[in-house]
């Protein structure tokens, strides 16, 4: 499991994007599930985690699709 120290959903993304299923913490809000490239929305009740969940998603959309990602 990759523990990321800061809060960054464009290199998250290219982890999800390299490994598409497992975990992966970050410090200051805790554990994440993904499969299939995506971050599992269930059982994300804060809404900071579900935000940042949804952030990384599209960062991984984007990834997929070669588009350009925007700076974050």
């Amino acid at each position: 499991m990759k523990v990321f120290k800061q809060l960054s959903p464009r290199q998250i993304a290219r982890y999800i994007k390299s490994f598409h299923r497992g975990y992966f913490a970050i410090e200051s809000l805790g554990t994440f599930e993904f499969n299939a490239g995506r971050i599992s929305l269930h059982g994300l009740t804060c809404r900071q985690r579900l935000r940042l969940a949804r952030q990384i998603n599209q960062a991984v959309s984007q990834l997929r699709h070669n588009e350009p990602l925007p700076d974050m």
